[in-house]
């Protein structure tokens, strides 16, 4: 079957990077066509069935850096191709943007839509709550989630939402963002991160993205209570982001750049799995939460709220913490435990 996929993530013209390899396991099913927006137009096959193409640079209109310039952009590709390369079927990384794009072109064409949620955007508050664009993003998922043909969820809680919203189950297919569980177990580490902070007894992780979504000041002011009694324990936060500056200001401000530190994002995340003893993860809402999946295959303990695959594709047990969104005292008791 060939298939028009439509991404935001420029990372897929990597060859080389995590995304642009699973596109190529899904290309293994059919030809896929990719199109995301970028600073110039470019045309990269990652596989003898993987087509990347990117849309924008031009004069007239600058697709990388314009969203009504991206979305039509977008759109005139994904209509060439599905004239031209027989697709038979469309599907978007989101129910927003690139799914209302996804949703015009099934329109205008009839080839039968699909929309991916990667994320619980409807299982809380928290996306109609934060700010003018998450409110924005609620409303037209609103409009396209119910107009698609199917929906593929990366996990059971978002599917629960969904159909708590009256969106039928039968419209709604489970396909977890794939974790090659047997590769990381295998890893050998390229450094440890006790060696780089020799003087931490226990080092708790936090990695991923720096987003109001990961709050990650919240778990700062968390584990500045924890040190005041453990003093040889070390929060080692991993990642970039929007939020990078707010949390460095904070750290400052509580006086906890001993026991807290901070690192870019790496492209070897799994050495810093394998060496920390414990993975952290405060989310306050997720679709899935990949790096648990990835912690827990390293062999780390992990302590997460009640967000993604908790309670669903991970249960509680002797390594694994779930703790309810919010309930810091809870959490807290949970990584003292952990100190000793």
């Amino acid at each position: 079957m060939s298939q028009l996929m439509i991404s935001l993530d420029k990372n897929i013209l990597e060859p080389h990077s995590a995304v642009a390899r699973r596109m190529i396991e899904y290309g293994k099913h059919g030809e896929l066509f990719i199109i995301v927006p970028a600073n110039k137009e470019m045309q990269v096959d990652l596989s003898p069935t993987v087509h990347m193409n990117s849309v924008g640079g031009n004069k007239v209109c600058p697709v990388g850096g314009n969203k009504v310039c991206q979305f039509f952009g977008l759109y005139w590709l994904g209509l060439k191709f599905i004239k031209e390369k027989n697709i038979q079927h469309i599907t978007s990384q989101d129910p927003f943007f690139t799914g209302l794009i996804g949703l015009r072109l099934s329109k205008r064409t009839q080839v039968p839509f699909e929309v991916q949620m990667h994320g619980d955007f409807y299982g809380s508050n928290y996306y109609r709550k934060s700010g003018l664009t998450n409110f924005v993003r609620y409303i037209i998922g609103l409009f396209v989630i119910p107009r698609a043909n199917t929906i593929r969820c990366v996990g059971e809680r978002i599917k629960q939402s969904l159909i708590a919203r009256g969106v039928s189950n039968e419209k709604i297919t489970i396909k977890p963002v794939p974790v090659d569980t047997e590769y990381i177990k295998r890893y050998q580490p390229k450094f440890d991160i006790h060696a780089k902070y020799p003087d931490a007894r226990t080092i708790f992780l936090c990695l991923g993205r720096l987003d109001s979504v990961k709050n990650i000041p919240w778990l700062v002011k968390v584990f500045t209570e924890v040190s005041r009694a453990h003093h040889d324990t070390l929060l080692l936060i991993v990642g970039d982001g929007v939020e990078r500056d707010r949390i460095v200001h904070l750290i400052k401000q509580l006086g906890m750049e001993k026991n807290i530190k901070m690192e870019e994002w790496t492209s070897d995340p799994y050495s810093y799995l394998k060496s920390a003893d414990c993975l952290l993860f405060p989310s306050l809402s997720e679709g899935y939460g990949m790096v648990v999946m990835e912690a827990l295959a390293a062999g780390r303990r992990v302590i997460m709220n009640d967000v993604g695959v908790a309670n669903f594709e991970v249960v509680p047990s002797e390594n694994v913490a779930i703790v309810p969104v919010g309930d810091k005292k809870q959490f807290k008791n949970a990584i003292e435990s952990i100190c000793g």
